[in-house]
């Protein structure tokens, strides 16, 4: 697992170098261990190995500076997401695990509900990876079941959801893909549209 994340992100990279080297900039150095660590023991539950793999590879981008500048060089994640370093993920797992779903969490820390089910404020069951520039975050579902693993999307006026990706995995196949197809000008699947990238900056329609 984490040899393919690994090379599925050397191929964004290299992409991201070729054609859109604003955004290549924006990218963290590793995760250093001490962080990740520090991370699973304030959550208490299992990481899924494609999410460390990929903080293993790369530490986000510095969300707070890109966001304060106005430069949206760094939102590389499809629906313009910036991928958050451990640190800052934990930070908004921290602030937002304040309200957590009456439906779902309890006291002793365990799940009523499974991954990949709804919840509103918020879980404790979802770690924050990505932050939107509208506020939205983007999420990994650690509850148990079938859907562990899975990626959330959460807003303050909807709380979490599902999303459209199964995985992380998921996240960075598409990323490659949509990145390949334009750097080769082929014609995107149906109903995608090709990622924008101006002056360097990658965003996505």
């Amino acid at each position: 697992m984490g040899t393919s994340v690994a090379r599925t992100w050397q191929r964004i990279v290299t992409l991201l170098s070729e054609h859109a080297p604003a955004t290549a900039r924006e990218i963290r150095p590793p995760a250093p261990a001490a962080d990740l660590e520090h991370l699973r023991d304030r959550v208490g539950l299992e990481v899924p190995p494609e999410l460390g793999a990929w903080w293993a590879v790369m530490d986000g981008v510095d969300d707070e500076r890109d966001h304060g500048s106005g430069n949206r060089s760094g939102y590389l994640i499809p629906k313009n997401y910036l991928p958050l370093p451990v640190t800052r993920a934990e930070d908004e797992y921290v602030r937002q695990s304040r309200y957590p779903d009456p439906g779902c969490c309890t006291p002793e820390g365990t799940h009523r509900k499974e991954a990949g089910q709804d919840g509103f404020p918020f879980c404790t069951g979802v770690l924050p990876i990505g932050r939107a520039i509208d506020g939205g975050l983007l999420c990994v579902d650690l509850r148990p079941g079938e859907d562990h693993g899975c990626v959330m999307e959460w807003y303050a006026s909807e709380g979490v959801y599902r999303s459209e990706w199964a995985s992380v995995t998921e996240i960075l196949d598409e990323i490659a893909e949509r990145l390949d197809n334009y750097s080769h000008d082929r014609e995107p699947p149906y109903r995608e549209r090709h990622p924008v990238i101006t002056d360097g900056e990658l965003t996505w329609p």
